[in-house]
């Protein structure tokens, strides 16, 4: 009965925080559709406005001052919002580790029983911004994940830029879910 139940429970995880994004040359890319700039987190059961709500408690619990990030906002429709991230990565360049930070700008859409989480912008870049790391292009523009044939030349840091958004994902998708219950003290 246990290993039912934990088969269930890894299916259902699965299911419900399934959705994944992939770093591909064109940039961040629905694992399942790379056509699609954006995935839907499904959540059956919920209104609009208690998505909308619940993603205002992620981003009030998670962000020092969250009212200078919110950009923009349509009660029970739509949330804009900007983060910056110190030492997102570490760009591995001939043996030099090179720490590189982060602003991003993720777009949330809601209709009832679902949301769309899409980054809408994303700028990685060096401390003193010389140089970037970017999706797809050649030696010289900075740190190509991909160079101008497609060809994929900084596997860790792709891998990198993945896990972090989709652990973003997931730690937006327990909020939404309402799976973050704290208040039990």
């Amino acid at each position: 009965m246990k290993n039912l139940f934990l088969i269930w429970l890894f299916i259902s995880s699965n299911f419900i925080f399934g959705q994944k994004l992939i770093v591909t040359p064109d940039g961040l890319r629905d694992l399942n559709d790379n056509n699609k700039t954006f995935i839907v987190i499904n959540s059956d059961g919920k209104t609009s406005k208690l998505l909308y709500d619940n993603s205002l408690k992620y981003i009030n619990k998670n962000y020092k001052s969250p009212e200078d990030v919110i950009k923009g906002k349509i009660e029970g429709e739509y949330l804009k919002f900007n983060t910056h991230v110190d030492n997102f990565l570490i760009v591995n360049n001939s043996g030099a580790k090179i720490p590189i930070n982060t602003d991003y700008t993720i777009e949330l859409n809601f209709k009832d029983g679902k949301v769309k989480f899409e980054v809408t912008s994303i700028d990685m870049y060096t401390k003193n911004g010389s140089y970037k790391v970017l999706f797809n292009g050649g030696a010289f523009d900075g740190y190509p994940i991909f160079n101008k044939k497609g060809e994929l030349k900084r596997p860790e840091t792709k891998k990198e830029i993945e896990t972090y958004f989709n652990e973003q994902i997931n730690s937006l998708s327990e909020f939404l879910f309402e799976k973050n219950n704290t208040d039990n003290w």
